[in-house]
């Protein structure tokens, strides 16, 4: 794994968090205790300097300790809809979603449908990133951790052979009320 912490560091010091985050209500605690899901180090101190927001009106990243409102991300609703995809194709989705074992859990999406997240295999610290493509029903590459690769995004790295052209988008993320 790398160090996540010294890629927390390198994404502040490329994109600063925003001057007033917007943070869950919640504790991490509590949430693990209402889910079962223990968050990797790296999401929680990402979410503790930048709160659920989003990046050049692109990318948007949750704090799951905010209770979801209506027409939001939602990481129970979100895996219903999934698993009922999968039931009538499941050759077109074919991974586990939470709380299945190994399941996926989601952590931010796109405007474009992309959905960001991990899958749930060994210790939070070593779940891998995966990029969902909706639109096209394919999976990405597997990443190494959330902030790693934030900070491939943000650095202009392209994933999946998919451009991510940053040209014109304002390089800073936005508080998300």
């Amino acid at each position: 794994m790398s160090d996540d912490q010294s890629a927390l560091d390198r994404l502040i010091a490329l994109v600063p968090p925003p001057a007033e985050p917007v943070f869950g209500t919640g504790s991490w605690e509590e949430l693990t205790a209402d889910t079962g899901v223990r968050f990797p180090a790296d999401y929680m101190a990402f979410i503790e300097r930048y709160g659920r927001c989003e990046f050049a009106r692109w990318m948007a990243i949750y704090d799951p300790r905010e209770p979801p409102k209506e027409g939001e991300w939602d990481l129970a609703l979100w895996g219903e809809e999934y698993r009922d995809l999968r039931d009538d194709s499941p050759e077109d989705y074919p991974l586990a979603m939470w709380p299945e074992p190994g399941g996926f859990v989601a952590w931010g999406s796109t405007i474009d449908g992309e959905t960001f997240g991990w899958l749930t295999v060994g210790e939070p610290e070593e779940w891998p990133v995966l990029v969902l493509y909706r639109l096209d029903l394919e999976l990405g590459p597997v990443y190494e951790s959330m902030t790693e690769f934030l900070l491939g995004w943000a650095s202009g790295l392209r994933y999946n052979g998919r451009g991510v052209d940053n040209a014109g988008l304002p390089l800073r993320w936005l508080a998300w009320a």
